[in-house]
């Protein structure tokens, strides 16, 4: 029961840790949907200059650990470029952003591939343009399809972001371990990082799951 207290004394000392992950993850995830629609649209095309680039971005981002990515835009792409020192914080969101975005972009496009492609032309053949055949036919079917795996996304997001601890951001992660060589205790800083890290991921998957019930709900009477 005492490393139950201990746990509980040590959150409130890990919040600022806390508050870093949620600022940097949750530009990421902005930021990862934002540049999947382009890289999206890059991999559907027919033009091949477009669609081989979007291919190999998408198979050396998700081939890649995030880590030698964190590495190599903090430490090898300035010194390259002769940069100077550059903002880790921005680093991390970048990196992840990036990352994040080759996922995304490959989870609306399964979701894009189950819908038939007749509703498409059948919406253009009623007079429908572009825009509102995505915003009005496409997309209600399509989000609900990928919502489970974009939101488990922002989860792989969280669980990447400790690899930032490791090029000076004061992160969840990196403030557990500041609390243990305080305390020369690394259990209970990690336990209690531990609980915030299933605190944010079970929220998340929380989440999810109730706007996939308001986009999708169940059938009446079935």
């Amino acid at each position: 029961m005492d490393i139950l207290f201990e746990v509980a004394e040590i959150v409130p000392q890990l919040l600022d840790g806390l508050l870093v992950t949620l600022a940097i993850c949750g530009l990421a995830a902005v930021g990862a949907y934002v540049l999947s629609i382009p890289l999206l649209a890059a991999r559907r095309s027919p033009r091949w200059w477009l669609r081989r680039p979007a291919i190999a971005y998408i198979t050396l981002m998700r081939g890649l650990p995030i880590v030698i990515l964190v590495f190599l835009f903090y430490f090898g792409l300035p010194a390259l470029l002769g940069l100077g020192r550059v903002s880790a914080f921005w680093v991390g969101v970048l990196v992840l952003a990036m990352n994040g975005a080759a996922f995304n972009s490959e989870v609306l496009r399964g979701a894009i591939e189950r819908i038939p492609s007749g509703q498409g032309d059948a919406a253009w053949a009623l007079g429908l343009s572009r825009f509102q055949t995505w915003r009005l036919v496409l997309v209600p079917q399509f989000l609900p399809i990928a919502l489970p795996a974009l939101a488990g996304e922002v989860g792989f997001l969280i669980k990447a972001s400790p690899a930032l601890s490791l090029i000076t951001i004061v992160d969840l992660t990196r403030r557990s371990q500041q609390v243990a060589m305080q305390t020369f205790d690394p259990l209970a800083p990690l336990i209690a990082a531990a609980f915030l890290y299933f605190l944010l991921l079970g929220s998340i998957a929380l989440l999810s799951r109730r706007l996939e019930a308001y986009l999708e709900p169940e059938e009446q009477g079935a």
